[in-house]
């Protein structure tokens, strides 16, 4: 399918659901603000008792309190921002079936101890190998800003220009390797949002072979929707743009994934529901 297609069905699905659509994305941003709110508590109360809290690498990295709130923040995040994302997926891509999300959310509320495990190593692996991949890129700015911009009140030597020129060629030609890297993992969150029982590690392996050659029109539907940006400065338009991102992105992915859509859910809340019962 084409993009007007895709966006044309991502339409057709949410039909009689914005409502619902809304509200999951009002939940998530709200999740969001807690996080932000509580940043924000701690700055204030800190600076009340005089104790120096910021975010520069300086504090974060080589001070006690900086490291410690550094880890604490991983934790918040891994406990309890990406189970409660990984659910929020879940729930639209039952709207997107078609399927009451009710049914889901009790049968995740009495298996967390199983669906939470993998839903924080789902989330988290495959952001530590994109933050791993960006690793280089991030050795190839710092050698453009250390040897362009650091020293640029120095004379400039042949060396100091090899290396800002070769810094330069290898951060253009990194970026593109690591855009592409993280395209390839694109459809992992949706393998592992179809079955929960999936390994993380094959579905990162499954995403990169399916999209292969999918790249451009991963790119080219992601680009289209650049056009509604100025509406997200008004901030409320976010909350109907983004459940009809989610949803657009829904139909691309059932569609590249064809026969490896297997939705595991319903056969699992039935089973579930007969034992429990």
């Amino acid at each position: 399918m084409d993009n007007k297609a895709i966006k044309r069905q991502a339409l057709e699905r949410m039909k009689g659901k914005w409502g619902t659509c809304v509200a999951l994305s009002v939940f998530k941003v709200s999740f969001i603000l807690t996080f932000v709110t509580t940043e924000a508590l701690l700055y204030i109360v800190f600076s009340h008792l005089d104790i120096e809290y910021s975010y520069t690498p300086s504090f974060v990295f080589k001070t006690g309190l900086g490291r410690f709130m550094l880890v604490l923040r991983m934790l918040l995040i891994l406990l309890l921002y990406m189970p409660e994302n990984y659910i929020l997926r879940r729930l639209i891509l039952d709207i997107y079936e078609g399927r009451n999300f009710v049914e889901t959310r009790r049968y995740i509320q009495h298996n967390t101890r199983k669906i939470h495990p993998k839903a924080m190593f789902g989330g988290a692996l495959p952001s530590l190998l994109k933050i791993f991949a960006a690793i280089p890129l991030a050795v190839g700015i710092y050698g453009i800003y250390h040897f362009g911009f650091m020293h640029s009140d120095r004379e400039i030597t042949t060396l100091n220009l090899f290396i800002f020129m070769l810094s330069v060629g290898f951060s253009i030609v990194w970026a593109g390797v690591l855009v592409h890297y993280c395209i390839s993992l694109a459809l992992t969150k949706y393998i592992m949002v179809l079955n929960p029982r999936a390994n993380v590690f094959d579905a990162c392996d499954l995403s990169i072979r399916l999209m292969d050659g999918q790249h451009l029109r991963y790119l080219g539907l992601l680009l289209s929707f650049a056009k509604y940006l100025p509406l997200l400065l008004l901030f409320y338009p976010y909350f109907i743009l983004e459940p009809y991102f989610k949803m657009t992105f829904n139909v691309f992915a059932e569609d590249v994934m064809g026969s490896y859509w297997q939705d595991k859910y319903p056969a699992m809340i039935k089973r579930w529901n007969k034992y429990a019962g």
